[in-house]
């Protein structure tokens, strides 16, 4: 059962899971909510089916005895029944990743050979342009500032945002340090965000908190 990385943070606790097992193996050692079975049952693609499965496993591992999962009606997030806790839920090709924390909190993980050429102007504002240039990991840049705003995005639970526009990503050394900052803006407000990322196997894993 590879569970590869397990991370506590003051963010909250993350797990990594390699996915390198089918679902029916995976199946084998889930322990499913009746409300999980029945959402299992209903995937088709071997591929969501996998995602799913290696998500619930990685809860057991960081979170023995974890409560129902729900989701909202208006964007999906998942959520704890009957806890305070927040949780958020990520996967790339080969890994999945799920972080826990009694703050609000979203994650994403990307593969960093990831060709994402074709919609960078719909998610990157003309200040971060400038911090991609500027960089000596132009693509590093790209990956890592796509997956901070998906996982503010994922934090937010709103719908509509224009990435490019209303999430903007601070500019910072991300060769020098893992943390750095963000924040959402939108008619009510504008929301602070402390993000981190962590390099695991070609992947690039942010994960973020309100401030």
């Amino acid at each position: 059962m590879p569970l590869i990385e397990k991370i506590e943070s003051k963010s909250g606790t993350i797990g990594i899971w390699e996915l390198s097992e089918s679902a029916d193996d995976l199946l084998k050692n889930c322990q499913l909510h009746l409300a999980d079975l029945e959402r299992f049952n209903s995937f088709r693609a071997e591929k969501r089916r996998r995602e799913f499965l290696a998500s619930r496993l990685t809860l057991q591992q960081i979170f023995p005895g974890y409560p129902e999962i729900s989701y909202t009606k208006s964007s999906g997030k998942p959520v704890f029944k009957d806890s305070d806790l927040n949780i958020s839920i990520t996967h790339s090709a080969n890994l999945a990743a799920v972080i826990i924390s009694d703050e609000p909190v979203g994650i994403d993980i990307e593969q960093l050979d990831r060709n994402i050429e074709k919609v960078v102007t719909r998610f990157v504002a003309p200040s971060e342009m400038d911090f991609i240039k500027k960089g000596s990991h132009p693509q590093l840049a790209k990956i890592m500032l796509w997956a901070a705003k998906e996982a503010i995005y994922k934090c937010s639970g709103m719908l509509g945002i224009q990435f490019n526009e209303q999430i903007i990503i601070d500019p910072f050394d991300y060769t020098a340090g893992n943390e750095f900052s963000g924040k959402l803006i939108h008619p009510s407000g504008t929301i602070k965000y402390r993000l981190n990322y962590h390099l695991i196997k070609n992947n690039v894993l942010v994960y973020c908190v309100e401030k």
